[in-house]
């Protein structure tokens, strides 16, 4: 039987659960991400799988924990990829060969490659119904429709590290807290240190950390688990958990380059000029030497998104603003570079 339904999956009953997974070993978002936090053990098992190259576009891996079979079904190669349709199909005939394998009577799956896939549900479906009317008299299979995720609690409570300190102590500085201004002061926090604590990419809105969005959820579950809105009594809590030497140490190396980070952000009052600053900053230290021109040339390169968003004057007056807060400086030809005086040595 084939049956269509909305609602939380998880208190479907089934037997079997299907988890929409890439092979990169991230269960960052959406139903993968509930599967992450209701069933920890699959998830490192998961891990394990990607890692080793079990488990790839075109196969399934499957795992039992608290009674439940779980199928992690790959929907897409690389996590930051859409899905592909092609790598359903051929997941959905290894699942349905290997159904009568796993000793289970009831398989709900979710929306396959759809929400933060970006497949087209009415597509997907019409596959589904496809591969799986064959066997659908010896199964009770529950589909569940897109709509608004619930969202699970952690079955285990969720473990902070060092970064999680060094965020919320980011945080706690700064006057006006979004995702992106986040990201930017931990950026030029890495400018102020003599080695990187985080590892910062080309992206969308400038210099970007994925670490930095794997940390923070990871602090948001905590709070979560725990009831705690506060990130002062959160860093709190977390730290006497923590606390070691070796903690206490990197805090204090780390805590005059958070300050003046933090400084420096606050002082920048909207988020578009912060991207700004911080993508021409990003620019002169991936070339390490680089004409203003040039600047202005990567910039408008960067994206077409940007080309929209950011004219030639505004990249200029960027790089006037660095300049005269000490970030970059020009060098005797004229070019611009990284201060000297930037980092705390």
């Amino acid at each position: 039987m084939i049956k269509y339904t909305t609602g939380d999956m998880f208190q479907s009953g089934a037997e079997c659960l299907v988890n929409t997974v890439n092979c990169e070993g991230y269960m960052g978002k959406g139903v993968a991400y509930q599967f992450k936090l209701k069933f920890p053990e699959n998830n490192k098992a998961y891990i394990k799988a990607c890692k080793n190259k079990t488990l790839h576009v075109g196969t399934i891996h499957t795992f039992v924990e608290n009674d439940i079979t779980i199928v992690n079904f790959p929907t897409k190669d690389k996590w930051r990829e859409n899905s592909k349709i092609s790598y359903i199909e051929t997941a959905l005939d290894v699942l349905v060969e290997r159904l009568p394998g796993l000793h289970v009577k009831s398989v709900a799956i979710p929306p396959l490659g759809c929400g933060n896939g970006g497949l087209d549900w009415q597509t997907v479906k019409e596959l589904i119904q496809k591969k799986l009317e064959p066997i659908a008299d010896n199964f009770t299979f529950l589909i569940y429709e897109p709509q608004r995720n619930y969202v699970q609690k952690a079955a285990v409570a969720p473990k902070l590290t060092a970064a999680s300190l060094v965020l919320m102590k980011i945080k706690m500085g700064l006057n006006r807290c979004t995702k992106l201004r986040l990201q930017k002061a931990a950026y030029f926090m890495n400018l102020y240190l003599e080695e990187p604590y985080f590892s910062f990419q080309k992206y969308k809105y400038g210099p970007y950390a994925h670490s930095i969005d794997i940390v923070s959820r990871n602090i948001g579950e905590y709070q979560s688990f725990y009831g705690l809105k506060d990130t002062e009594l959160t860093y709190q809590l977390a730290y006497q958990v923590i606390c070691s030497e070796k903690t206490t140490k990197l805090l204090n190396r780390l805590l005059p380059a958070i300050e003046k980070a933090v400084a420096y952000v606050n002082e920048i009052e909207s988020d578009h000029e912060l991207e700004g600053l911080a993508t021409v900053t990003y620019l002169v230290q991936t070339f390490s030497r680089i004409e203003a021109s040039q600047i202005i040339s990567e910039f408008k390169q960067w994206s077409e998104d940007k080309m929209a968003r950011f004219s030639e004057e505004e990249i200029e007056k960027y790089m006037d603003c660095l300049e005269q807060t000490g970030v970059i400086e020009r060098d005797i030809t004229g070019s611009y570079c990284l201060s000297e005086y930037l980092s705390y040595r």
